[in-house]
Order: structure tokens, then C-alpha cells, then sequence
């Protein structure tokens, strides 16, 4: 008696036939064979990526005076309150004469530390006198009466001067022009580039901003002038103020056709 096979042993044969089939099929009547293929995988965006800069020079519009009240005295105590005497003849000055507001004077540093003298014979060193120091910052925006202002400042008590250092209170108004002239800056970059290789700039595909920065303007104590006096009157200090420049540098990547 002969055994039947089941029918569920068919199956696997049967898929294979048809894989098979799948495989060599077509190419016995002369077709050629087709494939499937992701559309996107082959798009890709013809872009081109450029940086730009650019500048801003623009007249200062604020100056911060760095100058320092120092006394000396035998003790600590007696130098900290003769610094103290000549200070309040400059704070006078700042807020009764030239109305300088509270905010715009800052205190930027307060020292009293012993001066020694050294003793070349035995090598020994002692304490000469005592030296108090109270250095402030003070703001202004009446540039063109800076050096005024330092001469009655040392008259009043200062009797050092570190400098000046100009600058602008309008940093995001000048960052933004200057962002204006970089993107113009970065777009002429691409339109060179897209026509050598025959094609056109499409657009736009992403900006980085990647620096931003402004040069404030620094003038030493050496580097103040006191012209000679007329006739009939005293030399002034003289303070140029010169440009700020404030500069931004960017990334842009665009699409091209």
C-alpha cells in the first residue's frame, strides 16, 4: 500500500519554483530585467557653501575714564583717609560740576599696602610708608570734553591717569548693518561660483552667524598730547577719538539649479 505525502510538503517547492521563475524567467524571451529603485536615494540638492564677512566703522559714542586717587602716609589708617580727603574733592567735581550720574562712576579697585626700602649694605628691606590707592571708572558721553574733564579731574585729586577707552552703545544696532553687509558679501561669493560651474543660485539653504566683534579703542596716558599754550592760557589735555569697528563673519549654504 503506497503512503501519501502530506500536503503541507508541497509548499516549500512551490515557493521556490516561483522565486526561481522570478529570477531567470523573463530572461529566456529576451526582456531585460527591472529593478526596484528608491526615487529619493538618487535626488540630492545641488547646493554650494560660501562665507561672508562684514564691516562697520563708526564714531564712538561713549568713553570710560580709567584714573586713580593714591596717598601715602606713614600708617595704613593715615594713608586710607588722606585717599579719602582727596576723593571727595573728585567726587565733587564729578556730580556737582559736570552732573555725573551715580551709575556712571564705579569704583574698580581699593588698595593700601606698604612700600619697603631696601638696604643695599645688609640686604635688609623695611617699610617706608604706607600707599592707599582707589582707582574708578568714570563714563561719559560728551566726547569732545574729555581732556577738560581729565585736567579738572587731577586738579580735583586724581593724580594718575590710565587712560581712556572708547566705545559704542549701539553694538546690536552696528552688528546688524554689519550682518546686511556680510550676507551681501556671501551672496555675491555664490553667484561667482554658481556661474562658473553653469548653473544659478536657487536659494537660500542654511546661515550660520559665526563671530561678531567690536574693537573698542584704547588710548594710554603716553598717548595723550598737551598742546603749548596759547597766549593767555592753560594747555588742555588732548584725546583723539578715532572709529570703532565692529565686524561679523557668517556661513551660508545655498541651492543651486
Amino acid at each position: 500500500m503506497m503512503k501519501m505525502k502530506p500536503k503541507w510538503a508541497l509548499v516549500p517547492v512551490l515557493a521556490l519554483a516561483v522565486g526561481v521563475g522570478a529570477m531567470f524567467g523573463g530572461a529566456g524571451h529576451g526582456s531585460k530585467p527591472v529593478y526596484a529603485v528608491d526615487n529619493d536615494a538618487l535626488v540630492q540638492k545641488s547646493t554650494i557653501t560660501v562665507s561672508g564677512s562684514g564691516k562697520i566703522e563708526a564714531a564712538p559714542d561713549v568713553a570710560y575714564l580709567s584714573v586713580a586717587v593714591e596717598a601715602r602716609a606713614a600708617s595704613a589708617k593715615e594713608a586710607q583717609s588722606k585717599n579719602a580727603s582727596q576723593f571727595t574733592g573728585l567726587t565733587k567735581l564729578l556730580y556737582d560740576t559736570y552732573k555725573v550720574a551715580t551709575k556712571d562712576v564705579k569704583t574698580t579697585g581699593f588698595t593700601v599696602q606698604p612700600e619697603y626700602e631696601y638696604n643695599s649694605k645688609d640686604g635688609t628691606s623695611k617699610i617706608k610708608d604706607y600707599l592707599a590707592v582707589h582707582t574708578i571708572q568714570v563714563t561719559t558721553r560728551d566726547l569732545n570734553g574729555i581732556g577738560k574733564l581729565l585736567d579738572d579731574l587731577s586738579a580735583s585729586g586724581a593724580n594718575r591717569v590710565d587712560g581712556v577707552q572708547f566705545d559704542t552703545e549701539k553694538q546690536d544696532q552696528y552688528e546688524l548693518q554689519a550682518l546686511d553687509k556680510a550676507m551681501a558679501n556671501a551672496k555675491a561669493k555664490a553667484e561667482t561660483l554658481a556661474k562658473a560651474a553653469g548653473k544659478q543660485v536657487k536659494g537660500v539653504f542654511t546661515i550660520t552667524q559665526n563671530s561678531a566683534n567690536s574693537g573698542p579703542i584704547f588710548i594710554g596716558k603716553g598717548e595723550m598730547a598737551a598742546p603749548a599754550a596759547d597766549a593767555g592760557s592753560a594747555p588742555s589735555t588732548s584725546v583723539q577719538t578715532g572709529e570703532i569697528t565692529v565686524t561679523t563673519d557668517i556661513t551660508v549654504v545655498y541651492e543651486m539649479q
